[in-house]
């Protein structure tokens, strides 16, 4: 047995679940599946169905979440009808026999439930006899479960669990805003398409930005610059189910090249560490180590906090995040530094924050700033105007290849000032964000995550700055 083919088996033998947890999982199914089938009280047709991982058998041990659909055949059916008529009175059946019982939203509402380790969601849909009579995004779940189980073989089942497992130790497993990556179906799809793990790492090696995954020709015949124009993604896969979605919209160009990137290195130099680590929670982290790494690579480090003000959907909140990291980000290149790693955390409750790595620490106090080139009198004469006999910097001169500039002196040299400018030009508020402080360098952010003693967030600390992948 090889390496790799060992580090696998021993890996699965970790991620499979017990029987006993997968027996319990079903147990708390079918008490809930009785008690929506006895309190539900509509004048229409509907079922109860078991979706999700759990269903399809590829779930992965101590994440066994059960996706319970409360299919239901009414033509008119709407968000505003599904949360009078069925969420509602069903949260309040529910609320009086467990405790965390909660109202939730997506694409419309639905019911979560947290049952000891077990976490339950309740999603009303639409009962579609066919694909195209589908009204919402969660109305094809129903066609993706019988999909799969149609293709995948049991032992292609743990091929799933193990790159489910991958993409979680790379930190792009998922389809929400917080991951942009790779959903269960998604990876589902891939090892249908590909045939088991080891295969669609290969695969995916050779990837590259506009990517496109055919899983069934059968289903989609559309040609590869069609699809390209049409969904203008990093990676597209038509959904074998119904060809018009892309079953890959959430994942990102950065995902996608995290994957790529930690796909080639596995495949080169394997280990349990790198499949497992995303399954296992960390014991420690040295954070000293790392505020050496960080001092030893002349690297600074700011971030700015922010405090959650009122109830934000996580979707909401992370893309607001997301959104606003990026927006950092193009500020500071503005400014003259190079941003090395960035990143962002949540507890989702009251607080949030983004990280951000630089080089240098400190910009020289001045920059040449060049001028109009040379045909352009207008703009060449406004830049005299601005900058000849003024305080403003020193010149105008000229290059060697003929090009005028000035040197003039930096609005900012330090990493602290663009953040603490940024800051006063937000205007979060009205999202449930505000900011709260500003992290002026390394020892501000390495106190703040110390403070915090959040595992999670000390996690994201150390992928910024030991720059993995895993």
């Amino acid at each position: 047995m090889g390496d790799i083919e060992r580090i696998l088996e021993e890996s699965l033998y970790e991620l499979k679940p017990r029987e006993e947890e997968r027996d319990e999982a079903l147990r708390i199914y079918e008490e809930v599946r009785k008690i929506v089938e006895e309190s539900l009280r509509i004048p229409y047709e509907f079922t109860v169905e078991l979706h999700g991982s759990v269903a399809k058998g590829t779930e992965l041990r101590g994440m066994v979440d059960l996706d319970v659909f409360l299919l239901i055949k009414y033509s008119d059916i709407s968000r505003e009808w599904l949360e009078k008529n069925v969420v509602v009175p069903l949260l309040k059946v529910l609320e009086n026999l467990y405790e965390s019982a909660r109202l939730r939203y997506s694409t419309h509402p639905y019911i979560h439930l947290q049952l000891g380790k077990y976490e339950v969601d309740i999603v009303p849909a639409y009962w579609a006899r066919d694909i195209s009579e589908i009204r919402t995004a969660v109305d094809r779940t129903p066609f993706h479960t019988r999909y799969v189980l149609n293709k995948l073989s049991e032992r292609m089942k743990d091929e799933v669990r193990l790159l489910k497992a991958f993409f979680k130790s790379v930190g792009v497993y998922g389809a929400e805003i917080k991951f942009e990556g790779f959903s269960g179906y998604l990876t589902e799809l891939l090892i249908i398409k590909y045939g088991n793990f080891f295969s669609t790492l290969r695969n995916i090696t050779k990837w590259y930005l506009g990517e496109v995954v055919i899983v069934d020709e059968e289903s989609v015949k559309l040609s590869y610059s069609y699809l390209r124009k049409v969904f203008k993604a990093p990676l597209i896969v038509p959904d074998p189910v119904d060809a018009k979605r892309n079953a890959a919209s959430a994942v990102s160009a950065e995902s996608l090249a995290r994957v790529v990137l930690a796909s080639s290195i596995f495949l080169q130099k394997p280990s349990k560490e790198m499949l497992l680590s995303g399954v296992k929670r960390p014991e420690y982290i040295d954070i000293e180590n790392l505020r050496q790494l960080a001092t030893e690579t002349e690297r600074e480090i700011v971030g700015m906090v922010f405090k959650i003000s009122s109830k934000i959907a996580p979707d909401v909140l992370w893309g607001k995040l997301k959104s606003t990291a990026r927006s950092l980000v193009n500020f500071l290149e503005k400014a003259g530094f190079v941003v090395v790693s960035y990143s962002s955390w949540s507890d989702e409750i009251s607080e949030a924050v983004v990280v951000v790595t630089v080089i240098p620490r400190e910009l020289p106090q001045y920059e040449v700033h060049l001028g109009p080139p040379l045909g352009r009198v207008n703009d060449i004469n406004s830049f005299i105007s601005k900058y000849y006999g003024t305080s403003r910097g020193y010149g105008p001169y000229v290059t060697p290849s003929g090009r005028i500039f000035t040197l003039r002196k930096r609005k900012y040299v330090h990493a602290h000032q663009v953040l603490e400018e940024y800051a006063k030009s937000l205007k979060l508020e009205e999202n449930g964000l505000q900011v709260f402080t500003v992290l002026k360098n390394l020892d501000d952010v390495f106190n703040y995550v110390k403070a915090s003693k959040s595992l999670e967030l000390l996690a994201v600390l150390r992928r910024v700055v030991k720059l993995e992948v895993f």
